[in-house]
């Protein structure tokens, strides 16, 4: 688990190699099955091909469906361990994924990836895949953040005791301390496997901690906890960028099965170019169908002005995917408000409308396949829907906050929640520590009481 330099993949039944394009194998004489992939943005090739005595050398092409990276956009896995960086290189080209955020982590008393740090980032020789090493720091009950990209590590790495830290181990450090190390480095910050554990959260968002949520698609309807808060933040008015990463630790999972589209435009790809595409929302998420989305002919992450009535506004979807997907839909504030059913699945639909918003919100789309993948994300098994989903596009109302006292009652619960996990129940760290750790969670208690009592005031009094 902890040391992978296979280059192989096994998914239940299927067992596959990666190679870099050329190999050598020994093949019988006779009828021999071949089956190669090359992720999502070309077709797989399985097909029956009959081996000649004197057979000394093939030639396979895999086609390509489409072309993103033609448009500007880039793809990325935002959570892997345990490659090695040259083997993740390879995975990465095998599975049309420019970008893997290798991450180093404690895991109790093993590290994992630690002597990678050192090399920073590995790039092909064409400069289209980039290998880059960040970590991902881990409290077993506040969270496990993503520090992706900084210039340097931030220590310790786990904190607060088993099962991500030693026995007995203090709580050094909270999410919201460690975030602030890496955005000071230029770093990008993402929850990660978005919202487990989910004890700090609230806290980060409130306080602008996250440039990112990593969510997981294991809902046919987007109906886990994940995405279902995400919407509830969003619809307190907090602009949260989607992207996604497979947490892979072995051989059982593809890296990019779970993975970041964003849209460089213009701009070379580089980490940091990849990094601010991020923060400025112009991503989707997907396990196989490629899903670009806009609104008035504004891509995700950016806000349109609409009446304080709200307002009309035209909307265009495009889905392409190898895998046939049989619903696509156009949310806002988290409710459906336009879709499609494609009863016996399709590869490819556009979509192009109007639409009425009631103020202030976002809109962005989703589509999803009745079918689901066998990879496993992460280290526990599961059904992985083939799905995609946008970042949101954002409309705003001059004067009006887009804002939900029942989502910020809610996130108050959170805050206060773990406030009393540090007090109650954390492995104290010596008293000073323990008093800046403490103040994370008043400072963010004092901003969401502000906006509630500027939201309940703005009512009384318009």
């Amino acid at each position: 688990m902890f040391q992978d330099f296979g280059g192989d993949l096994k998914l239940e039944d299927e067992s596959f190699a990666y190679v870099d394009g050329s190999f050598q194998i020994e093949l019988p004489v006779g009828e021999v099955y071949v089956d190669i992939s090359k992720g999502f943005e070309f077709e797989r090739v399985r097909q029956k091909i009959t081996i000649d005595p004197k057979e000394r050398e093939l030639h396979l092409e895999i086609p390509r469906s489409f072309d993103l990276r033609k448009l500007g956009w880039v793809t990325a896995d935002t959570h892997v361990h345990v490659l090695s960086p040259s083997t993740a290189l390879l995975e990465a080209q095998a599975e049309g994924v420019n970008l893997i955020n290798l991450l180093a982590a404690q895991i109790g008393k093993y590290f994992i990836n630690v002597g990678d740090l050192a090399q920073g980032q590995l790039v092909s020789g064409d400069g289209e895949v980039l290998i880059r090493m960040g970590t991902e720091n881990r409290e077993h009950i506040l969270g496990h953040i993503g520090l992706l990209g900084g210039s340097a590590p931030s220590f310790p790495m786990s904190a607060g005791g088993p099962p991500e830290s030693s026995i007995g181990d203090p709580l050094w450090s909270t999410i919201a301390e460690w975030a602030d190390q890496c955005q000071r480095r230029d770093g990008l910050t993402v929850a990660m496997h978005f919202p487990y554990p989910r004890g700090e959260w609230a806290t980060n968002v409130v306080l602008n901690k996250l440039d990112a949520v990593e969510l997981f698609p294991y809902s046919e309807h987007f109906s886990t906890l994940g995405f279902l808060d995400w919407y509830r933040y969003l619809n307190c008015g907090y602009r949260l960028p989607i992207v996604g990463g497979t947490d892979k630790m072995g051989a059982w999972t593809p890296v990019g099965a779970n993975r970041t589209y964003a849209n460089l435009g213009q701009s070379e790809f580089s980490f940091s170019n990849w990094a601010q595409a991020v923060r400025n929302g112009n991503t989707f998420i997907s396990t196989g169908p490629v899903l670009l989305f806009s609104v008035e002919g504004h891509e995700p992450g950016h806000e349109i002005a609409v009446g304080a009535a709200g307002g009309t506004v035209e909307f265009s979807v495009t889905a392409r995917s190898s895998i046939p997907f049989h619903r696509i839909e156009v949310i806002f504030n988290g409710e459906v408000v336009a879709s499609r059913e494609e009863s016996r699945g399709t590869s490819r639909v556009d979509i192009s409308d109007r639409i009425h918003v009631a103020g202030p919100g976002w809109l962005a789309a989703r589509c999803v396949s009745q079918l689901a993948s066998s990879s496993r994300l992460g280290s526990v098994p599961s059904r992985v829907w083939i799905c995609a989903h946008t970042s949101p596009v954002y409309l705003v109302v001059p004067g009006q906050e887009l804002f939900s006292p029942d989502v910020a009652a809610y996130l108050l619960t959170q805050i206060e929640c773990a406030e009393t996990y540090l007090k109650e129940i954390a492995t104290r760290p010596e008293s000073a520590r323990f008093r800046e750790s403490l103040g994370v969670f008043a400072q963010a208690r004092k901003r969401l009481h502000d906006r509630m009592h500027e939201h309940q005031r703005s009512h009384e009094h318009p």
